[in-house]
């Protein structure tokens, strides 16, 4: 009798899983579509990600801006309306910008209202006085006969401090390209930040940008190789000794590319303030964990 009553037991118990796992697939089923329409992702162009957000229109991009930029491996899109919010993001694996791109990527089809690319590498902070006849590039490392083939940029950074970098020539047809330089951007964030002493972090796969200020002065700006969490928690925790930076008081912002590598977990129990700066006007179409890697293009 107790054997029957087990496997009658067993039997509605089993149907109630399946029930569930019914319910589950026809939960998903419906889900899917409607996540899919709330933000669009092109895996058809083999991309690690591009996302288009609903209120995206192909014939008001001459009143959208796009931010373009460099980073080892690859190049990031950032696309705004004329809100500036943001409507499209996009990341594309390759290390040039050639004609043969500008002609197969749809984003770079478009006709823009503005246009600003953002690069990386060799870079100088140049005290404007020491500047003779706009000689920047005797101020900036030869690596790679970089300054044989490659355009110079200079941007004013303080009221007495330039920075120069190279940049390669590519600009978006019939567009004028605003060009920076990461380090730049970052320092520009920094110092305009509320806090009186701060160190402001950018992480990428390669490398690390650092930036401290001090009084509300720029006193340091620089970059590191990195290829781990613990190369990076390595150099902040190092800029912190060296600089005798209180890690009970000073805060410490980070950005980039979190998902690669983030050293965050080690670092809570060494900093005792450490913030995640977000994106301006982030679209709560696109996913949350791509928004820091997008943080130091929405200050422009």
């Amino acid at each position: 009798m107790f054997d029957k009553l087990g496997q009658c037991i067993k039997r509605r118990y089993s149907f109630l899983r399946l029930c569930r796992f019914i319910f589950f697939l026809f939960h998903i089923y419906f889900r899917v579509p409607q996540i899919i329409m709330n933000v669009v992702n092109s895996n058809t162009m083999n991309k690690p990600f591009d996302f288009i957000t609903t209120s995206f229109a192909a014939n008001l991009s001459d009143t959208y801006s796009i931010s373009i930029r460099q980073l080892p491996g690859g190049y990031s899109f950032y696309i705004t309306d004329n809100n500036n919010i943001s409507v499209a993001i996009k990341y594309i694996n390759t290390e040039h910008i050639t004609p043969q791109l500008l002609k197969e990527e749809p984003l770079l089809q478009l006709n823009y209202h503005s246009a600003t690319y953002i690069g990386y590498g060799p870079f100088a902070l140049i005290p404007k006085t020491l500047v003779i006849d706009e000689n920047y590039t005797a101020f900036l490392p030869l690596e790679n006969n970089l300054r044989q083939r490659a355009k110079t940029i200079v941007n004013p950074l303080t009221n007495d401090i330039l920075i120069a970098a190279y940049s390669n020539q590519w600009t978006i047809p019939n567009i004028k390209c605003r060009k920076y330089h990461e380090v730049e951007l970052l320092a520009t964030m920094a110092l305009n930040s509320h806090s009186t002493n701060s160190m402001w972090t950018e992480i990428t796969p390669q490398h690390i940008n650092i930036i401290v200020i001090h009084d509300h002065k720029l006193q340091l700006a620089n970059s590191y190789p990195i290829s781990c969490d613990n190369d990076a928690a390595y150099y902040i925790l190092a800029c912190y000794q060296q600089l005798n930076l209180p890690q009970e008081e000073v805060e410490l912002n980070i950005i980039g590319n979190l998902l690669t590598i983030n050293p965050i977990p080690f670092l809570t129990d060494y900093i005792r303030h450490i913030n995640t700066p977000q994106p301006q006007n982030w679209n709560a179409e696109l996913p949350n964990q791509y928004a820091p890697l997008f943080t130091l293009q929405t200050k422009l």
